[in-house]
């Protein structure tokens, strides 16, 4: 079911929480699954496409786009483009890369049109293309062996020999728009863009089918392990058992626990073959699938979360994380400790407080110290808690404090926020933005005092 990748591209969405951005790398073509995770990852599932900033990193059949601006391209525009690339035969490839010359100006500002490269995957077989060809001498051979000129056609055929190659060859290539390129002359020259995308109704929509998992299944071979691959067939999950049944007696097989699989796919990526034992195991896998489809999108983004915190060994551990869902926490705006830690600070601290000292805290060492203690996970989704706890649980100072006598020394700026958040004493009046933070430090204050009075530089 899988098709040869085309395009690599990273995206990227703004997190407005800490300013910064989230970021992954998704490989074309691509099916709905895989571009709907893609956008958990970088949070921006229902954000408009403009909110989503795209790059190619590579393209292997039209190197030229990780070098050009694109004019605001849409996924669907993107994924349509992937898809053409990898139809065209290898011919069709090199007669794209020579026609994209003219087209596509890296050193130029202005961005490229998706319209205008879509429609130039289309009317290349229109275009001459001669193989083993690659100088002015070879064209111009060939030009006088095929009669391409008039000029040469009138010339006697005992004179041919006459005829200067390398200039008849150059003089084809100008008139033509001719280029060299992958031992190949082709006319490039000659090509004429056709409009079959307007710009807004993609020709031909990627289709996509709506499934949880599917297997490729047939009978069971009676002699060596691939003798049934050939009448093998897909079938997707959920499904009805009567229907599976159903397949399984056309395949000559008593029940769908008698087949064999030789392919197995999943829409979510954390549940993957080796999860997955043999075909006694339907019941499971077509429960779990049920249980997937059920799960409302965010539900979906948290038991990939849990998953990949808890990663489970086979399905009946699956099917306990998504049974007990509800019992986890995510958090989507953390990527790292640092922003974890500084999120649970800021949760916890007085409504008034000035946000903006958090950032001269040291906060990666408390972060993971507090997910520890919490048993929380970082995920590609989030933080997610461990089960039946909260990520914001207050976290006793005293038991830090046993840490650090056990030989792991607490930073003296986290001692000072987490000791006043177990103490409830108010925190000092400027760091609520009511003082000026001269009048907290000492007047001879250097940089090592400052940061033990809590990172803070005067």
């Amino acid at each position: 079911m899988g098709e040869s990748k085309t395009i690599k591209l990273e995206l990227s969405a703004d997190n407005p929480a800490f300013g910064n951005s989230f970021y992954t790398e998704l490989e074309l073509p691509a099916k709905d699954y895989e571009i709907r995770d893609a956008l958990h990852r970088i949070r921006a599932e229902g954000l408009p496409g403009h909110a989503i900033s795209i790059s190619v990193l590579e393209c292997h059949v039209l190197p030229e786009l990780t070098d050009i601006r694109l004019d605001a391209p849409a996924l669907e525009e993107l994924n349509f483009l992937s898809v053409r690339l990898g139809s065209l035969d290898d011919d069709r490839q090199w007669v794209l890369q020579a026609v994209a010359k003219q087209f596509l100006h890296p050193e130029e500002d202005d961005p490229i049109r998706m319209k205008d490269l879509v429609n130039m995957t289309f009317g290349l077989e229109d275009v001459p293309a001669i193989p083993n060809i690659s100088t002015d001498g070879q064209l111009g051979r060939f030009v006088i062996a095929n009669g391409m000129h008039e000029d040469v056609m009138a010339v006697p055929e005992q004179s041919l020999y006459l005829l200067d190659q390398q200039k008849i060859g150059r003089l084809q290539r100008e008139n033509d728009g001719g280029v060299f390129i992958g031992r190949r002359y082709i006319a490039a020259g000659q090509y004429k863009m056709p409009e079959v995308y307007d710009g807004e109704h993609l020709p031909e929509p990627v289709p996509d089918e709506s499934y949880v998992f599917a297997l490729l299944i047939s009978e069971a071979p009676e002699n060596f392990a691939e003798e049934t691959a050939d009448s093998a067939e897909w079938i997707r999950f959920p499904m009805d058992k009567a229907e599976a049944n159903r397949i399984a007696g056309l395949h000559g097989e008593r029940c769908i626990e008698d087949c064999v699989y030789y392919a197995f796919e999943s829409t979510v990526p954390q549940i993957t073959e080796d999860l997955f034992g043999d075909m006694h195991d339907f019941d499971q896998l077509n429960m779990l699938a049920e249980r997937v489809e059920s799960m409302s999108p965010p539900e979906q983004v948290k038991f990939k979360a849990a998953f990949a915190a808890e990663r489970p060994e086979d399905i009946d551990g699956a099917l306990n994380i998504a049974g007990h869902l509800s019992e986890y926490e995510l958090s989507r705006a953390s990527e790292n400790y640092e922003q974890f830690f500084m999120g649970y600070l800021q949760r916890h601290l007085d409504s008034r407080f000035d946000g903006r000292w958090l950032d001269t805290l040291l906060t990666q060492r408390g972060g993971r110290e507090l997910l520890e203690r919490l048993g929380a996970s970082i995920t590609d989704y989030g933080v997610i808690s461990a089960r039946g706890r909260s990520l914001y649980e207050l976290v006793s100072f005293e038991d830090m404090q046993e840490k650090e006598l056990a030989g792991q020394p607490m930073a003296d700026e986290k001692r000072k926020v987490v000791g006043l958040l177990d103490s409830g004493e108010s925190l000092p009046n400027f760091l609520l933005g009511e003082m000026e933070p001269e009048e907290f430090a000492k007047p001879d204050m250097d940089e090592e005092e400052a940061v033990q009075m809590g990172g803070i530089m005067v």
